[in-house]
């Protein structure tokens, strides 16, 4: 499973070093993409629980069902941890509000770079 490179119409999924990173390449995200993207990242660890990153810096718009989805057990079922990289520090503040009310089960944080997403999701690769 490491250093595997996997894609469909939504999303880009790659194993470096213990984690999976994921790229959305789509501007919105709605419901029938969260799912589609999230059946495919289930296809691809095969239920082993793993720490991830998604880049959605290039995402303009997600809809609440959508952020209510990814909230769920059902969404989360396979991370371990989730580092999401936003465009911007504004994005990240309506992130962080919108998680108070929709807490994951699992650990979860906002970045606007890479390098400081990695330093905290390498903590779960131990």
């Amino acid at each position: 499973m490491e250093n595997n490179f996997y894609e469909n119409d939504f999303v880009s999924l790659e194993f470096r070093d213990k984690i999976l990173y994921a790229k959305y390449k789509v501007s919105t995200i709605d419901l029938n993409a969260a799912k589609n993207a999230t059946k495919f990242r289930m296809s691809i660890t095969n239920g082993k629980k793993v720490p991830a990153i998604v880049d959605i810096s290039s995402v303009k718009h997600v809809d609440k069902a959508t952020r209510i989805f990814f909230s769920s057990s059902e969404a989360g079922r396979d991370l371990l941890a989730l580092a999401v990289i936003l465009s911007n520090p504004v994005t990240r503040m309506m992130g962080n509000f919108f998680i108070k009310f929709y807490q994951p089960e699992y650990p979860f944080k906002f970045f606007t770079s890479l390098n400081e997403a990695v330093e905290w999701i390498e903590d779960f690769t131990k």
